[in-house]
């Protein structure tokens, strides 16, 4: 069950990773609009759509691999003074109880304005921009099956390795 947790880990590490690299590519589409609007006095909506869709794909890809690093804000003024036992029994509960429900109705949810922006064909409601609306909206549905995978590896980990301290095993693996 760990090393499956740890497969799961580090193909979410890996999107992650990929998805950090298109902020270079949303970086460079930037300058090149700002570019071309105040250089030369040209605005291209089919460019604007395109970087709005490019960071919303980074931060929905981006998600479950903070999770990895444990990279999401908590309330550490609360949990600071328990113990390392009670600090994972403390996100064992929170993992079952509140994340593992709240993105399995969100990847419910979320499949069904995708699959409903499909059938439609939506696109950018600005005349010329970008004919893939419903292409974002799909990743919205996959993010929270990929946070839905990280949390249930998260809470396997937690689970197998309740010996040691979670700095050593599942915080930031």
């Amino acid at each position: 069950m760990k090393s499956l947790a740890k497969r799961i880990e580090s193909f979410i590490i890996a999107i992650g990773r990929l998805s950090a690299w298109s902020i270079a590519t949303l970086l460079v589409a930037i300058v090149a609009q700002v570019l071309l609007r105040y250089a030369f006095g040209k605005s291209f909506t089919l460019l604007e759509d395109s970087l709005w869709y490019l960071f919303s794909m980074t931060l929905i890809l981006g998600l479950s691999y903070t999770m990895t690093s444990d990279g999401h804000v908590r309330v550490d003024f609360i949990s600071q003074g328990y113990s390392p036992k009670t600090k994972r029994i403390v996100d064992l509960i929170g993992i079952l109880l509140f994340l593992v429900p709240l993105y399995a109705f969100l990847a419910w949810h979320g499949w069904e304005c995708a699959a409903k922006s499909f059938a439609i064909g939506e696109r950018s409601p600005n005349p010329g921009g970008m004919p893939w609306l419903w292409l974002v909206k799909g990743l919205l549905p996959l993010s929270c099956l990929l946070l839905l995978l990280e949390s249930l590896a998260r809470a396997c980990l937690i689970l197998i390795d309740r010996r040691s301290s979670p700095s050593d095993s599942v915080y930031g693996s």
